[in-house]
């Protein structure tokens, strides 16, 4: 086993392993808990991370990391908009009202 990404947010390790699996990659995740012992441990030590089971996936594994967070940090994040049903304010990274579900309005711009 290769421990390939750790991140103090389970979420991202969640979603990465997601991918991973995805991809025909069988993985683990350890530490999922250990955040309880944040304070008696250094910090990085009680990170998420995340493991392939078969070390030869490791390099494939990294690239496909690599390459979905270097296309998440290039793509723009769209403005907020305001829900034409609701009239919510929702935050640009959202393709749907929050409040009742509306899709956000296309852009003619796009």
């Amino acid at each position: 086993m290769k421990r390939v990404f750790d991140h103090i947010d389970f979420t991202i390790v969640g979603h990465l392993q997601s991918i991973l699996e995805s991809e025909g990659i069988r993985t683990e995740i350890r530490n999922e808990g250990a955040s309880r012992a944040a304070g008696e441990l250094p910090i990085s030590e009680v990170y998420p991370e995340l493991w392939v089971l078969d070390n030869a996936d490791e390099a494939r594994a990294k690239a496909i990391i690599r390459d979905y967070r270097q296309a998440a940090a290039e793509t723009p994040v769209s403005p907020d908009w305001t829900c034409p049903v609701c009239k919510e304010h929702v935050e640009g990274v959202f393709s749907e009202c929050w409040n009742c579900g509306t899709p956000a309005p296309t852009r003619p711009d796009l």
